[in-house]
C-alpha cells in the first residue's frame, strides 16, 4: 500500500552506514489504540511489522510513497514471556539487490527481547495497480457474494470485548473449516477499534486474527497465546466476500498450527501460529 505522509509509529530514525535503521515506538495508546492490547497479540505483531518496516525504508531514502507495495511472506517469534511493549529496535534490509526484504528486532523499555520478524515482498513498478485491482474485485465478488452470513459470538473466537468476529462456527465436515467475512464496516475503524490498513483487501493483520479465532474455535473458545507465525501470501483476500480457513495441521507439541485461506476457489494464503 502507499504510505500517507502522516504522523508515523516509529520515530527517531537513525540510518547507519550498513543499511541497518535503528528507532523508537510510540507509547501513545490515544492514537494507536491497538497498544492496549497484550504484545504478543497477532494484531499488535503485524501491525507494528507494517509501521516499523516502512518507515525504516523512508528513512533510508528508499520508500517511493506512490508506488503500491504487497507483502508476500512474513514470520516472527515473540521474546520472553511478560515483555512489554516494544519501546525501540533495529531494521535490517534482507532481501535480493533490487528486492523488498527486511529483518526487524523489538525490544521493551528493559532491553528484553519483544520480537524478531521479517518479511519479503514486491513493489507494483508499472502496472496499473488501481485498475488491475477493480478488476479483480469484481471478478470475486462475481463468483463468492456475502449473502446472510452468521458471525460466531465473540466468546467463541477468543475476543474480549471492543474486539470484533471474523468468522462463523466452525462447519460439520471431518477437516475443521469456518467461513470468515471482513468488510470495511467490521474489519477497519471505527467499526474494529484496532485495525487499520489501506482499505483495499484484507491484510496481514487481518489475516493474523482470523487465524488466531480459528485457534480459539478449535479449543471451545479459550483464548490463545500466539508466540510465533508464518504466514504466505498467493492471492489478495477481497473484502466484503466470504473466504475459507481449512485446518491442515493442528498446533502440537513443537508443531505450529497449519491453515490454509481460500476464496473464490483459489488459494490465497498458508498461515501457520505457535502458541504457548
Amino acid at each position: 500500500m502507499p504510505i500517507a505522509d502522516t504522523e508515523q509509529f516509529t520515530h527517531s530514525h537513525r540510518a547507519l552506514k550498513d543499511g541497518a535503521v535503528t528507532f523508537r515506538c510510540s507509547a501513545d495508546n490515544g492514537k494507536w489504540p491497538w497498544l492496549l492490547l497484550d504484545p504478543f497479540d497477532p494484531i499488535v505483531v503485524q501491525t507494528i511489522n507494517f509501521w516499523a518496516a516502512s518507515g525504516a525504508s523512508a528513512a533510508r531514502g528508499t520508500l517511493d510513497p506512490t508506488k503500491w507495495t504487497a507483502l508476500t511472506q512474513t514470520e516472527w517469534t515473540c521474546g520472553v514471556q511478560g515483555a512489554g511493549h516494544a519501546t525501540h529496535g533495529i531494521a535490517e534490509p534482507d532481501g535480493p539487490a533490487g528486492g523488498l526484504g527486511y529483518r526487524l528486532t523489538f525490544f521493551d523499555a528493559d532491553g528484553a527481547l519483544v520480537y524478531r520478524m521479517s518479511g519479503t515482498g514486491v513493489v507494483f513498478q508499472n502496472r496499473n495497480f488501481e485498475a488491475w485491482r477493480s478488476e479483480k474485485k469484481h471478478e470475486v465478488a462475481a463468483t463468492a457474494g456475502p449473502g446472510d452470513f452468521a458471525y460466531a459470538p465473540i466468546d467463541d473466537v477468543g475476543v474480549q470485548p471492543p474486539g470484533v468476529s471474523f468468522l462463523a462456527e466452525l462447519g460439520d465436515a471431518e477437516i475443521p473449516s469456518a467461513s470468515g467475512l471482513i468488510t470495511r464496516e467490521n474489519g477497519f475503524p471505527p467499526g474494529h477499534p484496532y485495525l487499520s490498513g489501506s482499505g483495499d483487501h484484507v491484510n496481514a493483520t487481518h489475516l493474523a486474527e482470523a487465524g488466531r479465532q480459528f485457534a480459539s474455535l478449535l479449543n471451545g473458545g479459550a483464548a490463545q497465546n500466539c508466540i510465533g507465525g508464518e504466514m504466505d501470501f498467493k492471492h489478495f483476500v477481497e473484502l466484503g466476500a466470504p473466504f475459507h480457513v481449512t485446518l491442515v495441521e493442528r498446533n502440537d507439541g513443537d508443531r505450529p498450527m497449519a491453515l490454509t485461506v481460500h476464496q473464490a476457489d483459489r488459494l490465497c494464503a498458508r498461515i501457520m501460529l505457535s502458541f504457548a
